[in-house]
């Protein structure tokens, strides 16, 4: 039920093959999530069975993942609004580890992707950096007014002091 429950808010559920994988570095990898998310994410080795019967209960459509439920699975769970961050962290902690937990598939916002999409997905911005990009659009605007009218008014001052050099005359 729990398990069900945890699937059901998080915004983020990864499935991975972590055979080969150390204990020393799955305890980085999971450091590295924690470091981020706190309590927000779980990375959690689960019986295969058992994350089978807690995705049936939290709703999602068996015919998706039913084929990435298979071997070695370890499972990802993150509630947060970022969760696009976590894969940014698997796939930088990918690139620098020989031994890796390999994602097989995934939902994301409850949005079901295979593994080959989670690197994708991992390429675009993290919510903050949209937030800075919507910003930063608002923004453009409103300061090229700012320098088009210093600009006129700049010119303005100019001619003033022309008209009154002119008259100083």
């Amino acid at each position: 039920e729990s398990l069900s429950e945890a699937y059901k808010k998080s915004s983020l559920i990864l499935f991975a093959d972590y055979k080969g994988m150390k204990v020393d570095g799955i305890t980085a990898f999971r450091d590295r999530l924690y470091e981020k998310y706190e309590d927000r994410a779980q990375f959690t080795i689960k019986k295969n069975t058992l994350v089978r019967l807690a995705l049936n209960n939290a709703g999602f459509d068996e015919s998706e993942w039913k084929d990435s439920i298979t071997g070695t699975t370890a499972v990802l769970t993150v509630d947060d609004e970022d969760p696009i961050s976590a894969l940014k962290i698997i796939t930088d902690f990918n690139k620098n580890n020989k031994t890796l937990p390999v994602i097989k598939a995934g939902f994301l916002e409850g949005k079901y992707f295979t593994g080959d999409r989670s690197a994708e997905l991992a390429k675009l911005p993290s919510r903050d950096q949209l937030i800075a990009m919507v910003v930063g659009g608002f923004a453009a605007p409103i300061t090229g007014l700012v320098y088009t009218l210093n600009g006129v008014l700049t010119k303005f001052l100019y001619a003033l002091n022309a008209i009154k050099d002119k008259k100083a005359e």
